[in-house]
Order: C-alpha cells, then structure tokens, then sequence
C-alpha cells in the first residue's frame, strides 16, 4: 500500500507525541481488527442497516488500547458505504452519557460525510450546517425537494429542518443560521418558533426523540443512514456519580431496545469503554437489565452479539507488536525516503518487543507505550543504524512511560479546571 509523504510523515509525528492515533491514514498501520471489521462491513453496512434496520456494539479495551484507533477505522468503512457518522468523545464536563440533550449537541456538531484522506489533513468543516449545505446544493434543482423530507417523528424538528433549506433557498444565511441553533439543541427566539410552527424544545426530556429524528432525516435523503460512535476516551468514566450513572445506563438501555424497531433507519451505535466492570457493576434493575442485553459477544461467527472485546483479537501481544511494528516502518520510510537496514531493524524490534512486554503489568497500556517508543528507535535507527540492545529499548519505554503519564495528568488537571 503506497502512501503519499506528507501523509506519512503527519502519522508518524502524531504517533510520536501521545501515541493516540490521527483521525487520518490508520489503514496503513492497523493491526488484528480486519476480522472484526469484515463482518462490520459484510454483515452490517452493507446488508442489516440497508435494509432500514439499526444495531449497537459495545466496545472494550484498555485506556491506550485501541479504542479510538477502532471507532476510526469504523468511521472509514461507513463513508465508502454513504453512511454519515458523527465521532463524539465523551467526558464528566462537556458530554456526559447522563446528559442525553448535551450527547445530542455534539452528535449534531460532529456530523460529517465521506471525507477523503487530503481533506481530512486539513482542518474540515462538520456540523448538522455543513451536511444541509451539501445535500441543498445536490438538490436544489428538484422541484419540491423539501417534500422528501418526510416521516419525522418530531413535527418541530421536520419545520426546523424545513425553515432552515427554505432560508438557504432564499439566500437567507441569517434566517438559516438562526434555526441551525434550533437543530444543534440552541435555545432561539419565541417569535422564530412561532414563525416556523417550532413548539418543542431540545432538551433531556425531548433529547432521543430529536436524535431519532434526525436518524430518520438522514435516510430520507438518501444516505445509508447514521454511524455513532461514542468515546469514553479518558482513564475514568464520563458518569460522575451513582444518579448519574444510573441515568446513563438508563439511556444506554434505552438505545439498545430502540435498535430493535424501525424507527432508527440505518443506525448503528458504537460505545466504546476502558472497563467494561465500571460501566456494568452494580445492584438493582437496571444493572441486571443491561447485563442481559450486553452478554453475548460479537465475533465472526455471531456477528449479532454485542461485545466487542479488542484484548482479544485472536493474535499474541508478540505478534501483535511485530506486524504493527513492520506497519509502522514502512510508513516511516515512506515519511523520511529512507531505508532500514534489515538486520538492525530486526534485532532492534526484536528487544523492543522484548521490553514493552515486560511492562504490561503497568497501568498504562503497553500498545500506546510500544507505538510512541518504536518511533523513537526508528529514529535513532535513521541517525547512527547502530541497532537497539535490551538494555537500551527499556530506557527508551521508561522515559516514553514517564512523558505520556506526565502528559495525562496535564490533561485531567486541565480538564479539571
């Protein structure tokens, strides 16, 4: 797989920093999840949610263990199939899983369509906004387009969307920006909603009603349908205490027996989690409720389970880190226009394998550890080609270990204030 340098080069400086991955080119350095997004594609995307069905995964794996890297890569699959997605990265402050209304902004506000690799180099533009300019601009020319918006469970979310191409049509940008706000879960003017018949608001009580309904906009006009795939990125939980858990999980029932019905056309939910324990542990109904319906797990053979658990891909760590290992070298010669010389670049993996193995008991996943400190035996690689010895693979993880926890704690301290 050829790729381009500049796009190499950007991976490799990304990877190098924190170890998490670009939302741009991780198909040239993906390891063990071709099996599970096979049957994502084959069972999935193109079959189950083209016949204007929906279904939700939930996705575990350690905090650096490849979570994000997944969901991204879910994302890339879902644009070749014209689906929209919306990548929405939960936390305690911003966007809680309690607070639906506030899940919905950001779906609103995340919102994109296929993009392709030079585009996403660049800052790109997303939003419920951008996805109406789209479809108003490959439309425009139909007689009576706004008739095939239709079948909206919310009359006000099927007037808001209608205002909104109606302000467009007429070269309106005040009166379309305005009712955006309206979409994106703004609070607007009593005389707009009483122009435009808009009587409900988008809060915690109307919060999956609104999301539904724009599901089902989305399939009206000729997307696949709506891919979400939500983050539960940090090391802790975005559900700060027990109410608040409790209203998560409630919400996370919710989703998943709506799956089951057709009012979600084309939908399919990704929750990705660091413990799956700290979501699941707990007494009372609706503890017992979600463990039943998140027991069974997904896998080639039973595409219609629900777990999908990235500890167990069905590869060793040792090989795990070795085919990543030739991935990544191929894109940093691509990025440098230089070559390794084989038999340095194998003794030096081989000890650095060796090393990163040795410190997965640490709390920090030893996959992000190995990607950040590979990078940097590629680049004494590169300087001297003096191959790596054991003793000097470890020095380079510790020090890697103590940068990336010292860089986690800068972010929850900020994340605090």
């Amino acid at each position: 797989m050829e790729i381009n340098q500049t796009i190499a080069k950007a991976i490799i400086h990304k990877l190098a920093g924190s170890g998490t991955p670009p939302e741009f080119g991780i198909e040239y350095f993906t390891v063990g999840l071709e099996p599970y997004l096979k049957v994502i594609e084959d069972e999935y995307l193109n079959d189950v949610l083209k016949c204007n069905l929906s279904s939700f995964k939930l996705v575990t794996g350690s905090y650096g263990g490849g979570k994000t890297h997944f969901l991204y890569s879910v994302r890339n699959l879902a644009w070749k199939y014209n689906y929209v997605t919306s990548y929405v990265p939960l936390s305690g402050t911003e966007c809680p899983f309690d607070r639906l209304e506030l899940v919905y902004k950001r779906i609103v506000s995340n919102i994109t369509s296929a993009l392709n690799i030079e585009e996403m180099l660049k800052p790109w533009e997303m939003g419920i906004d951008v996805l109406l300019r789209k479809w108003y601009y490959r439309v425009r020319e139909e007689k009576n387009f706004l008739s095939l918006i239709k079948n909206l469970e919310s009359i006000s979310y099927t007037n808001g969307i209608k205002g909104a191409l109606m302000n467009l049509a007429n070269e309106d940008e005040e009166g379309f920006s305005s009712l955006i706000q309206y979409l994106k879960g703004e609070e607007i003017p009593r005389e707009l909603k009483l122009r435009y018949r808009i009587s409900e608001r988008i809060d915690r009580t109307t919060a999956f009603r609104m999301l539904r309904s724009l599901i089902q906009f989305i399939n009206s006009i000729g997307y696949s349908g709506l891919i979400l795939l939500f983050d539960e990125a940090e090391r802790g939980m975005s559900i700060q205490s027990a109410k608040d858990k409790r209203r998560a999980l409630d919400n996370l029932r919710q989703i998943i027996d709506e799956c089951g019905n057709s009012r979600l056309p084309g939908a399919m939910f990704f929750y990705a989690v660091p413990d799956e324990r700290e979501l699941l542990e707990g007494t009372g109904g609706v503890y017992e409720a979600l463990n039943q319906r998140l027991r069974s797990s997904f896998t080639k053979i039973n595409p219609m389970g629900v777990k999908i658990n990235l500890e167990d891909m069905g590869i060793s760590s040792e090989e795990f880190l070795l085919n990543l290992s030739k991935k990544l070298a191929v894109v940093f010669e691509s990025a440098y226009s230089f070559e390794f010389d084989h038999d340095s670049f194998d003794k030096s993996v081989k000890n650095m394998v060796r090393a990163a193995l040795e410190m997965q008991h640490l709390d920090m996943s030893y996959r992000r550890l190995f990607v950040v400190g590979i990078i940097e035996a590629f680049q004494r690689l590169k300087a001297n080609n003096e191959p790596i010895d054991i003793n000097t693979a470890r020095q380079i993880l510790r020090a890697t270990g103590s940068m990336l926890i010292k860089k986690d704690k800068e972010e929850v301290e900020q994340e605090e204030f």
